[in-house]
């Protein structure tokens, strides 16, 4: 099947072969020559990872100018067109992938299907009416209107973009004080506030194919979590979950909330919480895992989430991945130093020393670490892969992990 695909790709392939993030969403991998004719629409940062050789290239400046995205892509597609497939992997990418749907007429997700996996406020109000938990939420309007929700909702409070991604401007608000100096002089427009869930955080992530039927699923359990990584700088990392009874409900509540948003021919993450009398949904992104679950994903049930779900989008055959759920694996990341750039004096390797872990990117001495824009793994301090033992093993060997992996810097001249 498949035919003309326009590709939008931001994200790069390093020559540093230490590096393993994007490589399973290489293009080498996840298109086919003989039935798949790719035209290519990157960023600087994308063009790296393009195939040598590939005959239909173009570089858009930045993303983020609809305007001027919108321009060259309209000279390609009346160069180049017409196209039957439009395909971008990353979050941010999503919104931009549904409004060339809708513009050339092309099959798949527009604006209003995607919104519901992009607006945290259209997500939460599809589940609501499907009578699914979501935490209870409001759209920002005003200082006041934003008070009086978190005086219903008690404190502390979260308060979120409406269209963020790797929880970039959340915060955990504590009082009615701090939640005023939030909002002085902010323009409130596109955040929301939510009530804070106390439970344990999982997700799930998988694919779907063309009838919203799994493929593929596994459940995690998160360590630490997305904020306080972002916000406190603590490691973040999760472990896949063997437990039949905690799978089962995991992947039951997160197929019921996908069936609820008409997710079709996608991959998935979504997050929830386990308060211990409930599940809650927190959020969810029709797109593969980031930071290094795809990855471990990967290695320990050889199912490549990026392939797969291309697969289901150009209509190539499709392999029903066969694998092994009591195998468990994991993965932590430690954040980078602040701020940047930081010239290393030291670091602690764990492969050989730690149980379980198989793969490292610890940073040498000598090395500047630098600001990269990016998603969870593009900025850090250390990033380990575990595989090998037993859920309870992982755990204990993420732990260790955590408290014997040691990083020390200096300001960079």
């Amino acid at each position: 099947m498949s035919g003309a695909i326009l590709y939008l790709n931001r994200w790069p392939l390093y020559e540093d072969e230490r590096r393993w993030e994007n490589r399973l969403a290489a293009p080498e991998i996840i298109f086919r020559p003989e039935t798949d004719r790719v035209t290519y629409v990157c960023d600087e940062g994308g063009l790296s990872s393009v195939p040598a050789g590939a005959e239909r290239v173009h570089v858009v400046e930045d993303f983020g100018d609809l305007d001027g995205v919108l321009r060259l892509v309209d000279a390609v597609v009346a160069e180049e067109g017409p196209f039957d497939h439009v395909i971008g992997f990353s979050e941010f990418l999503l919104d931009l992938a549904a409004i060339l749907r809708e513009r050339y007429g092309i099959p798949g997700a527009g604006p209003a299907q995607i919104a519901r996996f992009r607006d945290k406020t259209v997500m939460k109000e599809t589940l609501s009416r499907a009578g699914l938990r979501v935490p209870r939420w409001a759209a920002c309007r005003s200082e006041e209107q934003v008070l009086a929700v978190a005086g219903e909702f008690g404190y502390p409070v979260i308060v979120k973009p409406v269209r963020g991604a790797a929880s970039q401007g959340v915060h955990k608000i504590a009082s009615a004080g701090a939640l005023r100096a939030w909002c002085a002089g902010r323009d409130l427009d596109g955040f929301e506030i939510e009530e804070f869930v106390q439970g344990e955080i999982l997700h799930v992530d998988g694919v779907l194919d063309a009838a919203g039927k799994p493929l593929f699923l596994c459940t995690s359990r998160y360590v630490a979590t997305c904020l306080d990584f972002e916000v406190a700088g603590e490691p973040l990392g999760s472990v896949f979950q063997t437990d039949p009874a905690v799978r089962e409900a995991c992947e039951d509540f997160a197929v019921r909330c996908l069936s609820a948003l008409g997710l079709r021919s996608s991959a998935f993450h979504l997050e929830l919480f386990d308060t211990g009398q409930e599940l809650v949904f927190l959020e969810v992104g029709a797109r593969v895992p980031g930071a290094d679950v795809s990855y471990v994903i990967h290695d320990v049930h050889g199912v490549n989430l990026f392939r797969l779900w291309a697969d289901v989008l150009l209509g190539h055959p499709v392999q029903l991945p066969v694998f092994d759920a009591e195998l468990s694996g994991g993965w932590l990341i430690v954040p980078g130093p602040r701020p940047l750039p930081q010239k290393v004096t030291g670091a602690t390797p764990l492969l050989g020393e730690v149980p379980y872990v198989y793969r490292e990117l610890v940073p040498g001495a000598g090395e500047v670490l630098l600001s990269r824009p990016g998603s969870y793994a593009t900025v850090q301090g250390g990033r380990f892969l575990f595989r090998g033992g037993t859920q309870e093993q992982i755990e204990a060997a993420v732990r260790q992990a955590r408290a014997q992996y040691r990083l020390t810097t200096e300001p960079a001249a």
